[in-house]
């Protein structure tokens, strides 16, 4: 027979899952193919090229299973090449012994895969624009990554073994930051619940407790009432266009609504005498009631009781740069911002009026009526923030302005205890 076919690690040295390789040995000719299996060098025995059959390891049979049936497959794909062309044509020989070691696959055009499920649930779920959006750009990612794999991503892809690949991807290629990786892998989930739910695949590869959304601390700010104040305060009758969304800014301070609700009010969302504001979100299709801040009913005043005219979010933010870097709105304090992007992490200095976004005013709203000793649960009412643990990540408050909250709390104000002597 011609030639002999071992296996090899890609890494040997590794210290997480490698690759493990095929390689066919005749005379100067060495091909050299992944078998598709991964595993740690501690599962390989080097002295037999083979996996470990341990109690610890027991996919190690099934894997040497596979390995066996490659070798045999591939030697008889050798004869068969020698008795159809005389000789070993390597380049033609590769190509042959990929399609022996991993079969295309005959799909019908209606048959559904991962990415085309994946399409399908952007296409047909009911969320916002925004979030439709992400998921797009979460897709894309998977399809650039699918490039580098040269074969499809299946359902059955998913594991811990795409999990360490994609996230590795994502941070060394794609140099994103911690928080976006995070983001990618939730809607992995997303997508595959799907998946599940309609039948596509039983595979519950995303469910494993490892396959985790990484994160870290968002760094972002918020605007204080006396800020806020400086920003209501600011004469901009000769800049229409700034005039406006200063005032919905502030709307949104007082409010705590997204931008795509505040988008959405009419005369006819205010109740009580114009004393409430009465909202059903379009994120979440919950139904928020909020009393109206003497703020807005003044504002509202100045329109005739109607919002300001609402513009695009990118021409939005541009504009509350514009309105904050101006002297008087007094936003130039230095914020140091730290992010790990590209598995670096990152110290960025900024003034404050560069960081002010029209979700400023949703984190300053829930972070200052929280400071004012308003209930979490009254505010989550109206943020939408189902868990107080992802409510008190949402807002933004130094040690110190815990320590002063706590400072007034009865526990620290009674009266001191008798000592007995």
């Amino acid at each position: 027979m011609a030639g002999t076919v071992t296996f090899i690690l890609k890494d040997p040295q590794a210290t997480t899952k490698t690759p493990v390789y095929l390689v066919f040995y005749y005379n100067q000719i060495r091909i050299k193919i992944s078998t598709g299996e991964r595993l740690h060098p501690h599962n390989w025995n080097k002295n037999t090229l083979k996996a470990r059959e341990t109690k610890d390891f027991a996919e190690g049979a099934n894997i040497n299973t596979t390995l066996e049936s490659h070798k045999v497959n591939v030697l008889n794909a050798v004869r068969d090449h020698i008795k159809d062309n005389g000789v070993i044509l390597q380049d033609k020989l590769k190509a042959e012994l990929k399609q022996v070691i991993k079969p295309p696959v005959e799909q019908d055009k209606g048959q559904i895969t991962l990415l085309s499920a994946i399409q399908e649930y952007i296409d047909t779920t009911n969320k916002s624009n925004r979030t439709k959006l992400g998921y797009g750009t979460a897709l894309n990612d998977l399809k650039s990554y699918q490039n580098t794999l040269k074969h499809p991503l299946t359902f059955d892809s998913i594991n811990m073994d795409f999990y360490e690949d994609f996230v590795n991807y994502l941070m060394n290629v794609k140099k994103l930051a911690k928080n976006t990786i995070g983001t990618r892998i939730k809607n992995i989930k997303v997508f595959m619940n799907y998946a599940n739910d309609k039948g596509y695949t039983a595979n519950q590869g995303h469910r494993h407790r490892k396959f985790k959304c990484t994160e870290e601390d968002s760094q972002t700010i918020y605007l204080s009432d006396s800020e806020i104040e400086t920003l209501y305060n600011l004469n901009l009758s000769d800049k229409p266009k700034l005039d406006r969304v200063r005032d919905l800014f502030i709307i949104g301070c007082y409010t705590g609504l997204r931008f795509s609700d505040l988008s959405q009010i009419t005369p006819d969302n205010f109740t009580k005498n114009g004393t409430r504001l009465k909202v059903k979100t379009i994120k979440t299709g919950e139904t928020v009631i909020i009393p109206l801040h003497w703020t807005i009913r003044a504002i509202l005043q100045k329109y005739d009781n109607k919002l300001p005219r609402v513009i695009s979010n990118q021409k939005f933010n541009e504009y509350l740069k514009d309105i904050g870097k101006t002297e008087e709105a007094k936003l130039t304090e230095t914020v140091l911002i730290n992010q790990t992007k590209g598995g670096l992490r990152y110290e960025s200095k900024f003034e404050k009026w560069q960081l002010v976004t029209v979700h400023t005013a949703r984190r300053s709203f829930a972070t200052n009526m929280f400071l004012a000793g308003v209930p979490s649960i009254s505010i989550m009412k109206i943020t939408g923030h189902q868990t107080e643990k992802v409510f008190m990540k949402y807002i933004k408050i130094t040690q110190e302005q815990n320590a002063d909250l706590l400072s007034l709390h009865p526990y620290f104000n009674n009266a001191p205890l008798k000592i007995a002597k």
